[in-house]
């Protein structure tokens, strides 16, 4: 009859590899007890969400409500009707003024020099306001900003030396109501009573003086053009 040896201690043998086994289980335990300490304890109620996910949301709710914008045609019943035209359906766009259009161009090109009141810039830049060269004749205020001017000129009694640019085809290249509207804007504004110079008529005179390169002097203008009294 064979002995049972289940309650034996193990042989001296074995001793090692028990011994063995057993320090690999502790050190398992140990790192277990490190990892543990390191996480979070567990708590009631909610985490906040990632600060780039609402940044990613936000920027999604933009983009959606612009492509919503720019493709919704108007909530009109008949957009997507193949023989539907905007342009068509579209109010027309009103006319500016040639005294507005003036304003703008004014603005942009004249104002640094003319200043936005007309007064211009004593020794420099003649006044525009209550000027015969402004208010006077036409085809001779014309000529200057076709042109340009250089040279002496006397202007409400002030005498100026200098040269102005042309904003013809040999200077700014600027449109003929663009001009137009320049002339009409200085001849009615800051008190100034003259008479609007029309598209038709600017174009005729741009296209009689944009050949020409040289800019005018006053005593040429003043010898087809009289300066009124």
């Amino acid at each position: 009859m064979s002995e049972d040896n289940t309650n034996q201690p193990p042989s001296n043998e074995s001793r090692p590899a028990f011994e063995k086994a057993g320090m690999q289980d502790t050190d398992m335990h140990n790192v277990h007890d490190q990892l543990m300490r390191e996480k979070d304890e567990p708590a009631e109620g909610f985490s906040p969400i990632p600060i780039f996910l609402i940044f990613v949301f936000a920027g999604l709710c933009f983009w959606g409500g612009v492509y919503f914008i720019e493709n919704s045609g108007d909530f009109r019943w008949d957009v997507y009707d193949p023989e539907y035209d905007a342009l068509a359906a579209a109010p027309p766009r009103p006319e500016i003024s040639l005294f507005d259009r003036g304003a703008k161009v004014f603005r942009s090109q004249c104002a640094q020099c003319h200043q936005a009141n007309g007064q211009g810039v004593p020794g420099a830049f003649p006044t525009l306001v209550a000027s015969k060269w402004v208010t006077g004749s036409e085809e001779r205020l014309a000529r200057i900003l076709v042109n340009g001017l250089n040279g002496p000129i006397i202007v409400a009694g002030a005498k100026y030396n200098g040269n102005m640019p042309a904003f013809g085809p040999n200077g700014l290249n600027l449109k003929a109501k663009d001009i137009a509207g320049v002339l009409t804007y200085i001849r009615q504004e800051w008190g100034n009573e003259a008479p609007e110079v029309s598209i038709e008529a600017m174009e005729a005179y741009a296209n009689d003086y944009g050949p020409r390169a040289a800019p005018w002097t006053a005593d040429e203008l003043l010898a087809d053009f009289p300066l009124e009294q």
